[in-house]
């Protein structure tokens, strides 16, 4: 079994090392879609998203580019299961209750600007979305273009990756080499 690890995923090394850990081999290569995927069955992929924050910023300062890659999956038939890493959220309901750091800071702005403070520091006009407001456009998205959310911690997300793509670790035979980002 070897996985495929997109080649733009960016600190991975948690799940690379479970991945080792496991005995499970990968490479490291472009994915049309998602950040990992079976080398022998990319029917199904997963998206890692490293905190709702970087959720936040694809789905609003990226959205053109997220909303194409899963129209993209859809398209050719791919399970797009998006798999966020956030301690204490395990449901969209979860997310509701997600307080945004970047709204925090921003009300905390608009304030200061409101008592004649800090006016040096621009802020966009609209605030940063809230949890509430994030699940709505987490669950619209799911509606639109199939893909499915899911959520771990940071430290189970290898686990939960091979078991979202239908790896038993336990099972898995077979070392890693070291041959440049190659480890099949």
């Amino acid at each position: 079994m070897t996985i495929i690890c997109d080649s733009r995923e960016q600190k991975w090394d948690h799940v690379q090392r479970y991945l080792e850990r496991s005995g499970i081999r990968w490479l490291r290569s472009k994915l049309p879609v998602g950040d990992y995927g079976r080398m022998d069955n990319l029917s199904v992929v997963v998206d890692r998203k490293a905190s709702l924050t970087e959720v936040e910023g694809n789905l609003i300062q990226q959205h053109e580019r997220f909303r194409n890659e899963a129209i993209r999956a859809k398209e050719n038939g791919i399970r797009l299961i998006v798999l966020v890493e956030a301690h204490g959220i395990h449901s969209l309901e979860d997310v509701e209750r997600w307080v945004n750091p970047r709204r925090i800071r921003w009300e905390k702005i608009d304030q200061a600007h409101a008592n004649g403070r800090m006016l040096k520091i621009k802020i966009s006009p609209k605030p940063p979305v809230d949890g509430i407001q994030l699940a709505q456009i987490m669950r619209t998205m799911a509606e639109k273009y199939g893909l499915e959310w899911q959520f771990c911690s940071h430290q189970d997300a290898g686990e939960k990756i091979l078991e979202l793509l239908g790896v038993d670790a336990d099972a898995a035979v077979g070392g890693n080499d070291q041959t440049g980002d190659s480890h099949a």
